[in-house]
């Protein structure tokens, strides 16, 4: 799908990007996340979502998100609207796609399989099940910023960010043993809203499928002066950015 044009909405920026990973490992991540099963109907809770904004991933390791929106469902079909540059047309019959939609304070998750094209629309099987999570406060700012790592145990690196809320930070690093719940010194800046450095919490590390960097997100340990800044810091980068076609400031 390297032809193919991004999701850029703001559910993109909810989700963890995919940043190259295999289809098995982006489900790994999604699945995490998603940890509560709608009790309800797929077919009748997905009827009520179709002004829902709708991002689908296929198993092609450099699709980053396709956008559409929900055109209709029945009981057997969903029917996916996309426009004429995004169709799925390098997805197989019966193969199998990741549907994501946001919705209310909450975005579902569920698995389909690919059926037909038909024009601009993509019909896929109804789903057995769907999942659902909360939306957080602050949805994640994508920026690409140098971050200096201080590990507990003097070690000092260079990693990169790939997205931060006023509460959290993903980022890019060289592989090293990284456990859940490790204290790191990070300091980051963004060009004029200002620079940050503070104790940080891991949250969660993954290895890239390159094998010598991985994904790490963490929380921010902040005082009450810190958490202002970084509000402010937030803030600041989402007026950059609305202002802005680029992310890189």
């Amino acid at each position: 799908m390297a032809s193919s044009e991004s999701a850029t909405n703001d559910l993109s920026l909810i989700l963890p990007p995919r940043a190259g990973q295999t289809f098995r490992e982006y489900l790994q991540v999604i699945e995490k996340i998603f940890q509560e099963i709608v009790q309800e109907d797929p077919v009748t809770l997905l009827s009520a979502m179709q002004t829902g904004e709708v991002i689908v991933f296929s198993s092609a390791e450099a699709d980053s998100g396709q956008l559409c929106s929900l055109y209709s469902v029945s009981s057997s079909t969903i029917s996916l609207k996309f426009s004429v540059s995004q169709r799925l047309n390098h997805v197989n019959y019966n193969e199998r796609i990741m549907v994501i939609i946001g919705s209310g304070n909450n975005i579902y998750a569920f698995f389909a399989k690919f059926l037909y094209n038909s024009d601009n629309l993509a019909i896929v099987a109804a789903p057995l099940a769907v999942y659902k999570r909360s939306v957080r406060k602050y949805s994640r700012i994508n920026i690409i910023e140098p971050l200096k790592i201080s590990c507990k145990d003097g070690l000092q690196l260079e990693g990169e960010i790939a997205d931060f809320s006023p509460t959290g930070i993903r980022f890019i690093m060289p592989t090293i043993k990284v456990m859940k719940r490790d204290t790191m010194l990070v300091e980051f800046a963004s060009g004029d809203c200002g620079a940050c450095e503070t104790l940080v919490q891991v949250t969660r590390s993954q290895r890239l499928s390159s094998g010598v960097r991985s994904q790490v997100a963490v929380r921010m340990l902040l005082t009450g002066l810190m958490k202002n800044k970084m509000e402010y810091m937030y803030w600041c980068c989402r007026k950059v950015q609305s202002g802005s076609a680029q992310l890189k400031y």
